[in-house]
């Protein structure tokens, strides 16, 4: 009860609920500001100005400084992954949230020929920056080179935690289209023998075993899956958005505005 009224204080301090004494819990009214503006994000944008202005930073020349961090250059992201899961859902929160411009660069299994190192190679050398899991780490920083900046991706810790529910209620259902990232969910979570038996698998091809999962269970839906099975009904899924941790966000961050400030240096160079 303690943990419930406590979520509900941040709540109502963000104004998204009214607690009205003992009538309950409301959806509070969302003023709009400038034709659209939710308040929430008026007071998150009232924090960015109020920092800027801490920092002595004009407000007339923010919208400059963000252009120069973030919009000097259109960069290529290359992203290095082996199954299909994770690829999609990282390319989709790269290009839409981060404004990169993200290429999928997939390892086959086992395969660490000549060949394939030397694509491997000649990919990351056209890119940017390079987003990859631990899983790969090692033999992208060891292709890619010292200069190269990678970011390794962690999860965020509510997908780790609703994951983790649903294995103490009994079983995690996870839909997804490549058994690679079914398998990695089991390597990842399960931290016991007793775990992985906690774990069930359901292929997004195969449509009739999909829609026979129970619906009172929550199911970890992949976003390449939901994309596969549009049209079928399913129950209660685990939010997929935003995939990356705070820590990844905040490494992804650094990253472009480092390569843009550096775009922005060598053109006032060139001029």
């Amino acid at each position: 009860h303690r943990a419930v009224a406590a979520a509900y204080r941040v709540l109502q301090d963000e104004g998204l609920v009214e607690v009205r004494g003992r009538s309950g819990v409301y959806v509070g009214q969302q003023e709009r500001l400038g034709g659209g503006l939710l308040a929430e994000t008026a007071r998150w944008l009232a924090g960015v100005m109020t920092d800027a202005w801490r920092r002595q930073i004009p407000l007339t020349e923010l919208h400059e400084l963000l252009r120069r961090c973030t919009a000097q250059a259109r960069l290529r992201m290359a992203c290095v992954e082996s199954n299909q899961d994770q690829m999609t859902a990282y390319c989709t929160e790269l290009s839409e949230l981060f404004g990169l411009d993200a290429h999928p660069v997939y390892l086959s299994a086992g395969g660490d020929g000549a060949e394939e190192q030397g694509r491997l190679r000649a990919e990351l050398a056209r890119a940017d920056l390079v987003v990859t899991t631990r899983f790969h780490v090692a033999r992208v920083q060891r292709t890619a080179g010292p200069d190269k900046p990678v970011v390794v991706v962690t999860v965020h810790p509510h997908i780790v935690e609703a994951i983790r529910r649903e294995m103490e209620r009994g079983e995690l259902v996870v839909v997804s289209t490549d058994p690679e990232f079914a398998e990695r969910i089991r390597a990842m979570h399960s931290a016991g023998p007793g775990d992985e038996g906690r774990i069930r698998t359901v292929a997004a091809g195969d449509r009739e075993a999909v829609e026979r999962i129970s619906p009172d269970r929550t199911v970890l839906l992949t976003l390449a899956a939901r994309t596969a099975l549009e049209g079928i009904r399913l129950p209660a899924t685990i939010p997929h958005s935003p995939t990356f941790s705070p820590q990844t966000a905040r490494e992804l961050a650094e990253a472009i505005i480092r390569l843009n400030l550096r775009a922005d240096r060598l053109v006032a160079g060139g001029a």
